[in-house]
């Protein structure tokens, strides 16, 4: 029998390498590394600058780190910094780093500068071309040396030339938002008193200011604001757009997984409410053009570190009143057990049952809190909106109503003040008071009235003489008769009733019916007592259909006067 032989398995670096710094696709991820690292080296602030250079005759973007952290020594920068999968965070549970990935994104710069103080000693790096090397699948070759102590304060500075060409992102208001989301320095620990870093401050200068801002610790939340009698008292039926209530959970544990504790922080917002503290939110109502709309970042996010990675509004299901109620949700779910990919792009490394108990416990969560606002919160302050809405529309239209009953006119009908319509619903309650009081007058008896679907009213013929073999017609009621606004076939149609006639009917008018595209032409007969006949008629049908208008007939055959009110 033939002996085994060993196999060592070998890894082609240059590859690696380059799979791992192309893996980052946001440029501002760079901030993001650079902040994680200034506070696993337990400094209190990090300077971050951001220049364009254009000495060399062409737009050089420079960007700049300088925390005052512990510094690394040899072994660190050689090993830890420069290495693939070597972490010197890894071994300690405070620290953010620990797959010795994250350092590996300043490789996609043209060059690097690295300068450290760890106390003791001094030292500079460099590396020229990282990013060109690899992808000629060449290692690169960083270098370094010690340095006179003086070089540099304690901590480490490191500068990146010509790591991305998308300058736009480079922008203070857009670093500071992603900072606020994406980072250490705007997580959600602080939330949490006891974990909390704050004491550390970032002092940003980005492409388009002159100037550095401090940016202190901790994301932004709105504050909170949720007594609904004061909110209504003082926005009424605007008031759940300024809604603010914040749930939080600390160290709760997984039921199927007691050994996993998870953290909870959720704020319930309004609308107004986020758009007073971020600024970048675009707005239809306030006709304001911000980098983003709310439906793109608000829900909930998985996090790791306290920092946001992945959102998870799927998990969102009976939440609020619609669909859209999610983005209500400003909300942070974080686990030190969550395993990241690579890039810290999502938790899809985790174990699924760990990821499904932690939804159904979510759901749990978002359900007490539904509950919550039913109860006694925001739900109420809805209701209470949505009845002061429409009394505040009532009264509107109350208003409206009575200020048009100066011009409009009435007539007396035995005894009835009719007054004169304004609408096709108020043109059937003239007809229908009209018929009972005159019904010979008439030459069909009404029989149905229904305006959901179809023609209006079904009525019967009078006289024993059929027209054509049907017993039964349609009667079409129109406030104003027009020839461009005829919305129903001409089949089965007998009467028309009226108010009156648009400005485009005279005689001869064709009228289109826009169901079946059928043409009927408007004619206007005169009678031997020199009344007015109106007809729609077509040269292919023996029918006539008969126009009655209200207006004309109240005055000429009831011979009744209008006055105004």
């Amino acid at each position: 029998m033939s002996e085994y032989i060993s196999i060592v398995p070998k890894v082609i670096q240059e590859n690696e390498f380059l799979e791992i710094a192309s893996d980052f696709g946001d440029p501002l991820e760079v901030i993001r590394e650079a902040i994680s690292n200034a506070y696993d080296a337990n400094a209190t602030q990090l300077i971050i600058n951001i220049l364009m250079d254009s000495s060399q005759g062409y737009q050089n973007l420079i960007i700049e780190f300088h925390d005052n952290g512990e510094g690394m020594s040899y072994e660190r920068l050689i090993n830890n910094f420069w290495n693939l999968g070597d972490s010197y965070s890894k071994d300690f549970h405070d620290k953010i780093g620990e797959k010795g990935h994250g350092t590996k994104i300043y490789l996609r710069a043209d060059f690097i500068d690295v300068l450290t103080n760890n106390g003791d000693c001094v030292y500079h790096s460099i590396c020229d071309g990282p990013f060109k090397a690899l992808r000629k699948r060449k290692l690169h070759e960083p270098k370094v040396c010690q340095v006179e102590n003086g070089a540099i304060p304690k901590g480490t500075k490191i500068k990146l030339e010509g790591y991305s060409k998308e300058y736009s992102r480079y922008k203070q208001d857009i670093i500071k938002d992603y900072i606020y989301w994406f980072t250490k320095h705007g997580s959600i620990e602080g939330e949490f008193p006891e974990n909390g870093k704050k004491d550390f401050k970032i002092f940003l200068k980005a492409l388009d200011v002159d100037d550095m801002e401090e940016l202190e610790f901790g994301h932004r939340f709105a504050p909170e604001n949720s007594n609904i009698n004061e909110l209504f008292g003082q926005y009424e039926t605007n008031a759940a757009e300024y809604f603010v209530k914040k749930y939080v959970w600390k160290n709760e544990k997984l039921e199927k997984f007691p050994h996993i504790k998870y953290d909870v922080v959720i704020n319930v917002e309004g609308d107004t409410a986020k758009r007073e503290y971020n600024t970048m939110l675009s707005s239809r109502k306030m006709n304001k053009t911000g980098k983003y709309k709310v439906s793109d970042r608000y829900g909930l996010w998985l996090c790791k570190d306290y920092i946001p990675i992945q959102r998870v509004n799927d998990w969102v299901t009976n939440f609020g009143t619609g669909s859209n109620s999610v983005v209500m949700l400003h909300g942070f779910i974080n686990c030190q057990d969550f395993n990241l990919t690579a890039n810290r792009g999502t938790i899809a490394n985790t174990n699924i049952d760990v990821i499904e108990n932690m939804k159904a416990e979510i759901e749990t969560i978002l359900d007490f809190i539904n509950e919550d606002l039913y109860k006694k919160e925001l739900f109420t302050l809805k209701q209470w909106q949505s009845e002061a809405k429409t009394m505040k529309i009532e009264q509107i239209e109350f208003n409206r109503r009575k200020s048009t009953l100066g011009n409009r006119k009435l007539v007396n009908i035995n005894g009835i003040k009719i007054l004169e319509p304004s609408s096709e619903s108020e043109t059937f309650m003239v007809f229908n008071t009209l018929y009972n009081f005159y019904p010979s007058k008439f030459e069909f008896e009404p029989l149905d009235y229904n305006t959901s679907i179809g023609i209006d009213i079904l009525a019967r013929n009078k006289t024993d003489a059929k027209i054509s073999d049907c017993e039964f017609w349609y009667v079409e009621l129109k406030y104003v008769l027009s020839a461009n606004d005829f919305n129903h076939s001409f089949k089965n149609l007998r009467w028309i009733v009226c108010w009156d006639f648009g400005k485009d009917i005279k005689d001869g008018t064709e009228i289109k019916s826009n169901v079946d595209s059928q043409e009927r032409v408007f004619r206007i007969i005169k009678t031997k007592e020199n009344k007015n006949l109106y007809y729609l008629e077509n040269d292919n049908s023996s029918i006539r259909i008969k126009i009655l208008r209200l207006k004309e007939f109240i005055e000429s055959d009831l011979d009744m006067k209008f006055m105004y009110l």
